[in-house]
């Protein structure tokens, strides 16, 4: 089987380049696959990225590079032209799109509102005009964009002329189905971690001292929620261990600092992979308060490979992987009384974290290796594949 992925990047940029680099990788070693990519003129492909792919090119004239590629199957993730898709939505050769994040199910792409910071569940339409959610930031003059119901919605249609839609969470493929999506045309198939040394893992001592939140610092992440629960704590030897880097870092530094807790709160912006696993093994618990609703999250998939219970939000994709009371604790997002009262629970009570965190590393192993998702979504392009062998 011949796959031509398509994606605007072509390096370790975000977790959708993670995906494509280890899926395509796992594909390859499990059956007989030929992997090749097509990445955005303006994008650089990593040396190392390059690897896993037999063949990688810029994206200069579609149909000609298809012509000559001749791939039995199109994989499309994170394209920004309408055009290119417009393109792959024409090709006969069964195309099929992931869908990563809420770019193309929201007008400013984070899924919760500009006034109140309320997370949205709610279909794009007239209510987006109310949350002024058309209006975005942008780096260059006049510093804003403005994006409109017709445009996602434009884009939207262009994707339901796919063959076929790829969804993370049983949470995506209702939002899909909510904005006119076809059910049959939609395959949930979640998503995994690499694999780690577990015996190691559950040899690690947890240490009551820390707690740890991974992430971007952005709005939609809620560590503004994290931090002023954290300062609800009745100790001083509680550290908090905050990796990532974003636009709202400086404010979230100067929170701490108005909360009396910056001594016990420590920014380590960006870590590099191979780095955070430490900040797992040392962490007491993972906490995830995401306002905006995650598709998956891929964070609370490294807490259970590391043995570690979640406190998260129970929004979006989340609260299919997170069960409350099992492998840890969920709480309505922005609630930073609950927040407070679960964190001070999980730090009184060790013994309970140990064996939650156990459960969630069952739970990995049950369901979230890249061997499970990828025999899913090999078994998904050859069942298209014999579609059309029978329709010929």
């Amino acid at each position: 089987m011949k796959i031509l992925w398509i994606n605007d990047e072509a390096n370790f940029t975000g977790g959708a380049e993670t995906y494509i680099y280890q899926s395509a990788q796992v594909l390859c070693q499990r059956y007989d696959v030929q992997n090749i990519l097509l990445y955005n003129v303006n994008s650089r492909i990593g040396y190392e990225y390059s690897k896993v792919f037999s063949f990688a090119s810029v994206l200069v004239d579609l149909k000609q590079q298809i012509n000559l590629i001749k791939p039995d199957i199109i994989y499309v993730h994170q394209v920004a032209d309408i055009e290119v898709l417009k393109q792959l939505s024409q090709i006969e050769i069964p195309v099929i799109g992931f869908i990563h994040d809420h770019k193309h199910f929201c007008l400013r792409e984070h899924k919760y509102t500009t006034i109140g910071h309320k997370t949205c569940t709610q279909a794009v339409g007239a209510n987006c005009y109310s949350c002024l959610g058309f209006i975005n930031k942008k780096k260059d003059f006049p510093y804003i964009s403005i994006n409109s119901v017709s445009n996602v919605r434009a884009v939207q249609n262009v994707l339901k002329k796919f063959r076929h839609m790829v969804v993370a969470s049983e949470y995506m493929k209702e939002h899909l189905l909510l904005h006119g999506f076809r059910e049959e045309k939609i395959s949930k198939i979640i998503l995994f971690s690499k694999h780690t040394n577990n015996l190691y893992h559950k040899g690690i001592t947890q240490e009551v001292n820390r707690l740890l939140f991974v992430g971007q610092l952005v709005r939609g992440k809620g560590v503004d929620t994290l931090l002023n629960a954290f300062a609800k704590i009745q100790s001083n030897e509680i550290i908090l261990d905050i990796c990532g880097d974003g636009k709202q870092r400086v404010e979230l530094e100067e929170q701490a600092k108005h909360l009396n807790i910056s001594t016990r709160v420590v920014f380590h912006g960006k870590v590099a992979p191979d780095e955070l696993s430490n900040y797992y093994m040392n962490a007491y618990a993972v906490v995830i308060p995401s306002r905006a609703p995650e598709t998956f999250n891929l964070v609370g998939l490294e807490a259970m490979k590391h043995a570690k219970a979640v406190i998260g939000t129970n929004v979006g994709g989340i609260k299919e992987w997170l069960i409350d009371g099992e492998n840890g604790f969920t709480f309505e997002s922005n609630d930073e009384v609950k927040l407070a009262s679960l964190l001070t629970f999980c730090v009184n009570n060790p013994n309970v974290m140990k064996k939650m965190g156990d459960q969630g590393l069952n739970n990995y192993n049950e369901s979230f290796t890249p061997e499970i998702h990828c025999t899913k979504l090999y078994n998904l392009f050859e069942s298209l594949l014999l579609k059309d062998s029978y329709a010929v």
